[in-house]
């Protein structure tokens, strides 16, 4: 095996980028001069080429020869790394939308409380110009912004993944804009006309479900866009998930201490009721949930189940 072959096994699972084949080099000219080193001591070609890949051993350990540094660097950019950053136009996209959201909304507050004021039996026979005004005013903004938010977002790289086409974007920037579009315009049609809560179900059918339809169908043909090392991690956080819940034990204690939380929750919550008022006893719920979500994560923390099992069958096995 020559030096180019035996630096290009080593890097066989890296992306390749110019970074890399830029490390390649180093590393096959520091290779290259330790063989004729070792050649000018007398030892025969093979012999000085099997001595220096033996020295060269774990790539990581050659900081004294190699730029550690540099590697470390090679390796973020490939894989950690991200290339697109947000550029000044972007960036402007994202204001502006941000700044028609937020006007929108303190608009909507100013037509919600000026004007002129209504009796309660106008308020409850008329429709209420108030709300209309707020509503036609988010209308014409916000699923504008939604759109250009969504858009924004998805064909943007991250560190962790890669960015989606600028049509597949759009497609889904749609989606969401009449999914928004039909989300106000249904609660407008209500308190804008005398035809009440029907009529302004059945708005929802050319808007909601469509743009909703959209986005699902978007979701489920997605491919994934995670890089390489994204993609590992998770791939190692559901394994080591999977090994958890597999295991009954495991299962056994979090369902039992799940089910000592809520019946525990559902006491205080009769007891709470009595002493303080049912309107305040439901945070014994929000309590509970907190403490069970506590529990599970001090469960994936610690080591698995599985593998303790493993291990110490094999002790005892290589013990005896």
């Amino acid at each position: 095996m020559n030096t180019q072959t035996f630096v290009d096994k080593l890097f066989s699972e890296y992306e390749e980028t110019a970074e890399l084949r830029d490390f390649k080099e180093e590393l096959l000219s520091n290779l290259e001069a330790r063989i004729a080193s070792l050649a000018a001591r007398g030892l025969e070609k093979q012999a000085a080429f099997e001595k220096a890949a033996a020295e060269l051993g774990d790539i990581s350990a050659l900081a004294d020869q190699i730029s550690l540094r540099k590697k470390q660097e090679v390796i973020h950019d490939a894989y950690m790394g991200i290339k697109t950053y947000l550029k000044p136009g972007r960036v402007a996209l994202y204001v502006i939308a941000g700044a028609a959201v937020i006007f929108s909304a303190v608009t909507a507050l100013v037509v919600c409380f000026t004007g002129e004021e209504q009796s309660a039996l106008e308020a409850f026979w008329e429709p209420n110009k108030k709300i209309t005004g707020a509503l036609g005013v988010l209308l014409a903004f916000v699923p504008v912004a939604a759109a250009a938010f969504v858009f924004l977002g998805l064909t943007q790289e991250t560190a962790s993944r890669n960015p989606l086409s600028k049509k597949r974007g759009a497609w889904y920037a749609l989606g969401a804009a009449v999914l928004a579009f039909g989300l106000i315009l249904s609660p407008l049609t209500y308190f804008s006309t005398d035809r009440g809560l029907m009529e302004a179900i059945a708005v929802l059918i050319p808007f909601c479900i469509p743009g909703l339809a959209l986005l699902i169908f978007l979701f489920l043909t997605e491919k994934d866009t995670l890089k390489p090392w994204a993609r590992v991690r998770y791939e190692k956080e559901a394994r080591a998930s999977r090994e958890l819940w597999s295991d009954p034990a495991a299962a056994a204690r979090f369902g039992m201490a799940a089910g000592a939380i809520w019946i525990g929750a559902a006491g205080l919550f009769v007891l709470f009721g009595f002493l303080a008022g049912f309107h305040r006893s439901w945070l014994a719920f929000v309590f509970a949930a907190a403490i069970q979500l506590v529990v599970q994560s001090l469960m994936m923390k610690g080591p698995s189940p599985n593998k303790g099992a493993r291990s110490g069958g094999d002790t005892e096995g290589g013990e005896a």
